[in-house]
């Protein structure tokens, strides 16, 4: 008699593998605050800077009210209130409703002075 060849079993088929599953990008803006203020990370404002403002040029709401919020503070950038105005009111043009958003806008308004507001007008136009 001549040795049949024995079937391989399936179970002892190599199994394919399954491909890994893919990762959800995080948001560049969520990543960005977590620099700008250290939230599981080491704070790093030029870290931070780096995903936020390119997302704020490209008119991301978020992005805009987090510059905005930076500019007002003085947090990791240089207190301008003309330009934390602007970005508050790029954003409310986006989402009008906003009622957190508005009174950040007011808020800093009525911190500016004369000079500031009309700066802020014209950078707002």
């Amino acid at each position: 008699m001549t040795a049949a060849a024995t079937p391989i079993a399936p179970a002892d088929k190599p199994k394919p593998k399954k491909p890994a599953p893919a990762q959800k990008a995080e948001d560049p803006v969520a990543l960005g605050e977590r620099y700008l203020y250290g939230r599981g990370v080491p704070q790093d404002c030029t870290r931070g800077l780096r995903y936020v403002k390119p997302a704020a040029d490209r008119e991301n709401a978020k992005a805009m009210i987090t510059m905005g919020a930076l500019y007002a503070t003085g947090h990791c950038l240089s207190r301008d209130l003309p330009t934390a105005y602007r970005y508050f009111a790029l954003a409310l043009r986006q989402d009008p409703e906003n009622g957190a958003l508005k009174q950040n806008a007011e808020m800093v308004w009525s911190k500016m002075t004369k000079a500031e507001r009309d700066q802020a007008i014209r950078i707002t136009q």
